[in-house]
């Protein structure tokens, strides 16, 4: 068990990766395996997934690649991937988000950075509209964006402007128009924007210049809407709302750096701070410099954080378990292929999906020793699924 640092350090130690115990004991101490149940290769051209969204039937998966296209695919409930031949998009700038509506498995955003949302009917083959920024002064570059929970408001986030302000823009998702905009708490870049799960009133922003800001929209401007400020003194990289055992609002979030903090948002408290080499310990493995922080996510027990090694391509996939100021080992996803960028999580069909600089979707899920056999018999019985449905992917497209 590994507890919280109490203060977070830069120091990285240059010493090659390995697994800090041996394999007896990494598989006692992560006591929960996911296995590929199945992996696809998004081309055969050399491409990077950066951005995943899930719809809430788990049934539809989009994918934002590194070279500005939207790929759509089909999950079924065997987990294995089908891609929708029919709706893709194209871009002429980088995408910097995808995201499935809360409350409509058939409507879908993406965000690009020439400032533009493109609202997507998957029942449609062309967009049904799009939301550009109409406020004062130059076109702004987007950074991110989200949707809040009833699907009436839509934020993006920008760099920041010649001016020394960074914005984020509101949108009135049904009327499609512009709503405004708060211009006046990060003085850098907004790399992260998210609404609270269940409030679609309430919503954050992290920034290159280390904050981490909550606001109340349905205020009547900046300032009263501004409800609490949290400095992380390093730049943030991106951040989850969780909920505690109390059942308050818990915000985490990692740095670019690959600190890890938790903050209650009500008490602006301070509830653990995780280094870098604290996780790289924590998952069991010996070089801080390779150690990955990639995101947290939601479950019934609380929440995880998945973290891997850079080295060897990436090899190294594990979760660890937050728990009383804690983190403990949680899963190892064997045989991972890629140095993983984004990821989604449905609890319903303990599943999780990964996608990164390798090019690859990979959907993980628990299996029941019961469904395949025991220990060596199981992975062998999963990788002979997986390498059949890989075949018939590359063979059926040819480019």
């Amino acid at each position: 068990m590994f507890e919280a640092d109490p203060q977070s350090s830069d120091e990285e130690c240059p010493i090659p990766d390995n697994n800090s115990c041996n394999e007896e004991e990494i598989k006692k101490l992560f006591k929960s395996a996911f296995f590929k149940c199945s992996e696809k290769a998004i081309s055969l051209k050399r491409t990077c997934g950066l951005h995943l969204s899930l719809s809430n039937d788990g049934q539809k998966l989009a994918v934002g690649l590194s070279r500005k296209e939207l790929l759509l695919y089909q999950l079924s409930a065997n987990g294995e991937l089908t891609q929708d031949q029919i709706y893709s998009a194209k871009y002429s700038c980088a995408i910097k988000g995808v995201k499935f509506f809360n409350n409509d498995n058939n409507l879908l955003m993406s965000c690009t950075e020439d400032g533009t949302v493109t609202l997507h009917d998957l029942r449609l083959a062309n967009s049904v509209t799009t939301y550009e920024d109409r406020s004062e002064g130059p076109k702004k570059t987007s950074t991110a964006f989200d949707i809040n929970q009833s699907d009436r408001v839509l934020c993006v986030s920008t760099d920041v402007q010649k001016n020394g302000d960074s914005f984020l823009l509101f949108y009135d998702i049904r009327e499609r128009e512009y709503m405004g905009s708060y211009w006046e708490c990060h003085s850098e870049d907004i790399t992260h924007v998210r609404f609270h799960p269940t409030n679609p009133d309430l919503f954050a922003s992290g920034s290159v210049d280390g904050l981490i800001n909550v606001f109340d929209i349905s205020q009547p401007n900046e300032d009263d809407a501004l409800q609490y400020c949290f400095n992380i003194h390093n730049a943030i990289e991106t951040f989850n709302w969780h909920q505690s055992p109390q059942k308050k609002d818990w915000i985490s979030c990692i740095t670019t750096t690959n600190d890890f903090h938790l903050y209650d948002v009500a008490s602006q408290n301070q509830e653990a701070v995780c280094s870098r080499q604290s996780i790289t310990a924590a998952i069991r493995r010996t070089s801080s410099i390779d150690c990955n922080l990639i995101e947290t996510h939601n479950d019934s027990s609380g929440f995880f954080l998945l973290a891997g090694s850079n080295y060897n391509s990436g090899e190294c996939l594990r979760s660890l378990r937050y728990d009383s100021k804690c983190f403990t080992p949680h899963i190892n996803f064997m045989h991972n292929k890629q140095i993983v960028r984004a990821s989604v999580y449905n609890e319903k069909e303990r599943c999780l999906i990964t996608t990164g600089e390798g090019g690859l979707i990979t959907v993980w899920r628990y299996i029941e020793a019961s469904e395949f056999g025991n220990g060596n018999e199981m992975e062998s019985n999963v990788s002979k699924t997986m390498k059949q449905n890989m075949h018939t992917e590359h063979r059926s497209r040819p480019y």
